[in-house]
């Protein structure tokens, strides 16, 4: 699988002889990016056991076919798909981690060190994933070493974007410009809520989508507010699954406190908007198997189910 793809992009470089370096390394990683999605089985639904059983068998080689094959990847896999795949076109590239990152499965990414004399930039593709699959702007891609004219440079030569189509972060300001609008806490996040998306990718993975919506949302509301590190803001996010035939089905759930019962909102795929649902009827879903990750606390959903 990785050999094929290896192949692939060598036959793209070969039908564009004056391709650069920088190039080559930037249409692999947003070629990539549009491919590969964060594997949920790592995080959020895996357990501290899963989450190092998947990080130390990342980098084998059988590992990185299969992520090809499944189009599932972690921090670690992506880094080493692009150590294989850029290195077989003469790119010096390393799979480093931070140093200071002294968790049990640090986080990876890339150092590339140019041979035209540019100075050696790093890339992260697992940090970027989201924003490539939203079409966005990618800022860990090299902003040590290039300006965001080359890198949009390079972005439309290869149909990325163009004057029609342009990095959906622009939306973001016309999303705030219409949230001004709203005095009522409540009534500017329904509005946010159900306009979250401008680009529809149904393809995305569960975290994927989830992490470009705590950034759209960390862009409107203050730590009190949000705060999904620590999930004690007035706006939470849930991680939700029900087993159906023996497979997970995921559900993407966030909950607004009230003065009275809390509003909860289901990230609907088909409209690519989150949409209001009755309290009694996620506690019907809640008592007829739908699971919460971490058994929050919702105020008033025992009183409810019971």
């Amino acid at each position: 699988m990785l050999d094929e793809y290896i192949e692939y992009i060598k036959k793209y470089v070969e039908e564009h002889p004056t391709i650069l370096e920088e190039e080559i390394v930037r249409y692999v990683y947003l070629d990539l990016g549009k491919k590969l999605s964060f594997d949920e089985n790592f995080k959020p639904f895996g357990n501290s056991k899963k989450r190092q059983q998947i990080y130390k068998s990342s980098e084998y080689i059988t590992v990185l076919n299969k992520c090809i094959e499944t189009k599932k990847a972690i921090c670690n896999s992506m880094a080493h798909i692009l150590v294989h795949v850029l290195s077989k076109l003469g790119i010096t590239i390393l799979a480093i981690t931070d140093p200071n990152d002294d968790r049990k499965t640090p986080h990876v990414s890339n150092l590339i060190i140019p041979k035209n004399g540019r100075k050696p930039y790093y890339i992260d593709l697992q940090e970027d994933l989201y924003r490539i699959q939203m079409h966005g702007f990618t800022p860990n891609f090299g902003l040590n070493a290039f300006s965001r004219f080359e890198i949009e440079t390079m972005d439309r030569k290869f149909g990325y974007i163009d004057n029609e189509n342009y990095y959906t972060d622009d939306y973001i300001y016309t999303l705030k410009a219409d949230a001004c609008l709203f005095e009522n806490f409540n009534e500017k996040v329904k509005f946010i809520l159900e306009n979250i998306e401008v680009y529809e990718n149904p393809n995305m993975s569960y975290p994927d989508r989830q992490w470009y919506h705590v950034r759209i949302l960390e862009k409107f509301f203050n730590i009190n507010e949000f705060d999904y590190n620590s999930s004690r803001g007035k706006i939470r996010i849930l991680d939700c699954y029900k087993t159906i035939n023996e497979q997970r089905k995921y559900y993407m759930v966030i909950v607004v406190d009230t003065k009275d019962e809390p509003d909860i909102y289901v990230y609907n795929e088909k409209e690519s908007k989150y949409s209001k649902i009755e309290f009694k009827n996620f506690a019907y879903a809640v008592k007829n198997g739908l699971t919460m990750l971490h058994n929050d606390k919702i105020k008033g959903l025992e009183k409810i189910k019971n």
